[in-house]
């Protein structure tokens, strides 16, 4: 059989969001913004007697501002959103793939990489090149894998070209296989699956001693990893290479939770286990603020009824608080800790997170 969720299938979606403002938080009525137009003061007045702005009575954090850490930034970038940061550089790395001019992306890559970018929110702007270099919309599969071999053959020594070749062949795969049970896939395209994730691992193989290395490459072979059901003790040797190699670059740790997860090899409670482990090696605000980003993945929507007290709610809510003050956030994981606080049934904590994220759902996060 293809690799497979043994128990909820990738489509699956659970309505979490309509349960919780419709069966237990009740409803939150539409917000229509008030006309700039309108100026006077007595307006003013009344608008502010009309909403006035009170503190929540037990919220884990307030909304601030970002704080930038002492990761560097690309002068040309300074902070931004991922979203606002793959899509300037999608558009731009596009047409510098189209137009054959390896030198400028290498210039790219290498001083993000060196830099150790952060985005808003503490994601990494590293991952945002790589999905970057990903087939622009319109491109098929085949036309973008000739665009980066040609990239290789140009530059051997490339270890962005080979990784974002990897991730060419990975995605080709999961285009083949598609994201049901496992006994849903047909005999031909689960072939067509495991030679196009055995070609991604190849392309990674001859590039394992290229120097410098890139947090990619595990990361990706992390993903060739879970797609070929690797043993335990194979998963945890490249998990423990991936760290020691980049200690902070907390896919890493996410990539291992899910493979924990009873879904995939692991046992229940193995994930959480590893959580809290991780975040205690770390320690400090950096522990907290990865205790809570593997906690996302234990703890997804489509992880179906999880036992969210295998978590430590506090140190959850001192995560969120962490990411707040050390790299800001964004309405992803806004969402993701809303969902976390349905979770454990906090209505304190989850009604103003609720209020802060207004019409702002993630899709991603919530399903339908």
């Amino acid at each position: 059989m293809p690799p497979g969720p043994r128990r909820t299938p990738l489509s699956d979606h659970c309505h979490f969001l309509h349960l919780l403002r419709g069966l237990y938080f009740g409803r939150f009525p539409e917000k229509k913004l008030l006309s700039f137009c309108v100026s006077s003061i007595v307006s003013l007045a009344l608008g502010l007697v009309l909403f006035p702005v009170t503190a929540p009575a037990k919220l884990a954090f307030q909304p601030q501002r970002m704080i930038q850490p002492g990761a560097g930034t690309l002068a040309e970038s300074g902070i931004e959103e991922e979203s606002v940061a793959t899509t300037r550089l999608k558009a731009n790395l596009a047409d510098l793939l189209l137009h054959d001019k390896y030198d400028e992306i290498e210039g790219i890559a290498d001083k993000i990489r060196t830099d150790k970018t952060r985005l808003v929110g503490g994601g990494w702007l590293l991952k945002q090149l790589y999905f970057g270099l990903e087939a622009s919309n319109g491109t098929m599969p085949e036309e973008h894998i000739a665009e980066l071999k040609a990239w290789i053959v140009a530059r051997p020594q490339s270890i962005t070209a080979r990784v974002a070749l990897a991730k060419a062949y990975t995605s080709y795969a999961w285009l083949a296989r598609g994201n049901g049970y496992a006994d849903s896939v047909t005999p031909e395209r689960r072939q067509r699956f495991k030679e196009r994730i055995a070609e991604a691992q190849k392309v990674l193989d001859d590039s394992a001693n290229i120097t410098p290395m890139d947090p990619e490459w595990f990361a990706e072979m992390q993903t060739i990893a879970l797609a070929q059901s690797w043993d335990g003790a194979r998963s945890t040797a490249l998990f423990d290479k991936a760290v020691t190699f980049g200690p902070t670059y907390f896919y890493f740790y996410k990539y291992y939770a899910n493979y924990l997860q009873p879904k995939w090899d692991g046992k229940e409670g193995e994930a959480a286990a590893f959580a809290r482990k991780s975040a205690d090696a770390i320690g400090g605000p950096e522990g907290d603020f990865l205790y809570f980003h593997i906690a996302m993945v234990v703890l997804a929507a489509n992880n179906g009824n999880v036992d969210a007290s295998q978590m430590d709610w506090a140190r959850l809510q001192r995560g969120c608080q962490a990411q707040r003050d050390l790299y800001g956030v964004v309405d992803f994981d806004i969402n993701q800790f809303a969902l976390m606080a349905w979770r454990f049934r906090d209505r304190d904590v989850a009604r103003p997170i609720f209020n802060e994220i207004g019409d702002k759902w993630s899709k991603e996060v919530w399903g339908n």
